[in-house]
């Protein structure tokens, strides 16, 4: 029942009893007109709470569209906080409050041969182009505090702080580092690894030790968790070429990116100083996990599985011949 069809309907009905209960109203020795009056009266009673029980449905019912609309187009409007776009699909850090990562569009290179000028990954080989990858992969250190771990969705009571005494920082500061750059240290690995061989290049490489193999193994599922977590939708073109029984892929797809160089910038801003870092004592007083590469049944409070003791078997036990804190893994 429409608006316009329920007004009338409420006066039809108000109007009618009332026509008919003044007709007789003057009469009251009437039987016949006394009946009829209180019938009306009864009638004009139940009709009135009925029209108000509609008319108060129809007032929800307007007011609950109305807040919906409301609601709906509040939502659609930009939001002024830093990386809303970013937001929805990644969890927390303090890198989304500090600045706005600029974001672009560009077309990746997917040639299978080199262009004209090279990336950093297309590089032969050598030491010069090791020290060009330390710098992407340089892994640093900052402060957050206790409300901050806590949105990480970690134990503020296990992970490590800044001693005061050695850094002058107060009680609330905590260690945390970038994700993406230990990533890029992963990769890194896996290129000297894969790259050992090639005429002329040295690489610098841990003793290849059972602890190696296992290194290798967390590198490469590192990595791949990675990629299937922001596994992209673009689609690859086919093309025929000459000498090909099947088309081939062009690997140069079209992607919306976020600006990288915007981490590394915000990273080295607002690091502790590394060489500091590096000579840092533990504190007495710290939380310390025990040594997973001694007793291999958790690893920072995680239930390990047997996998392991398969990984380089034949090799000496693991122990470390590096120094994994400072490499950031």
């Amino acid at each position: 029942m429409g608006l316009s069809e329920f007004w009338q309907y409420f006066q039809r009905e108000t109007e009618f009893h009332a026509l008919e209960t003044d007709s007789h109203y003057g009469n009251e020795e009437d039987v016949e007109s006394e009946e009829l009056l209180t019938k009306g009266r009864l009638a004009r009673k139940s009709a009135l709470p009925r029209a108000w029980i509609c008319l108060t449905i129809a007032n929800v019912i307007i007011l609950s569209i109305t807040i919906f609309l409301v609601f709906t187009a509040t939502r659609s409007l930009p939001s002024n906080e830093k990386n809303a776009v970013l937001r929805p699909i990644s969890w927390w850090s303090p890198i989304l409050d500090d600045i706005e990562i600029p974001r672009y569009t560009t077309t990746l290179n997917g040639t299978l041969f080199a262009l004209p000028e090279v990336s950093v990954a297309r590089e032969e080989p050598s030491a010069d182009n090791d020290v060009a990858w330390a710098q992407y992969e340089k892994v640093l250190t900052h402060v957050v505090t206790r409300e901050q771990i806590i949105k990480l969705g970690k134990d503020p009571r296990t992970v490590a702080r800044f001693n005061d005494e050695y850094w002058g920082m107060g009680d609330d500061a905590y260690m945390v580092q970038l994700d993406v750059m230990h990533q890029i240290h992963c990769l890194n690995l896996l290129r000297k690894a894969a790259f050992e061989d090639y005429p002329g290049y040295e690489p610098e490489l841990d003793v290849k030790d059972k602890m190696w193999w296992i290194h290798l193994g967390h590198c490469t599922d590192i990595l791949l968790q990675n990629l299937q977590c922001n596994a992209n939708t673009e689609v690859l073109t086919l093309d025929w070429v000459e000498d090909r029984q099947a088309p081939w892929p062009d690997f140069s797809v079209n992607r919306k990116c976020r600006d990288f160089s915007a981490l590394v910038d915000w990273q080295r801003e607002n690091a502790v100083d590394p060489d500091k870092f590096d000579a840092m004592p533990v504190p007495t007083d710290a939380f310390v996990w025990p040594a997973p590469w001694k007793k291999q049944d958790y690893e920072l409070g995680i239930k390990l599985g047997e996998h392991h003791e398969q990984e380089g078997e034949g090799l000496d036990d693991p122990h470390m011949h590096h120094n994994h804190r400072r490499e950031g893994n």
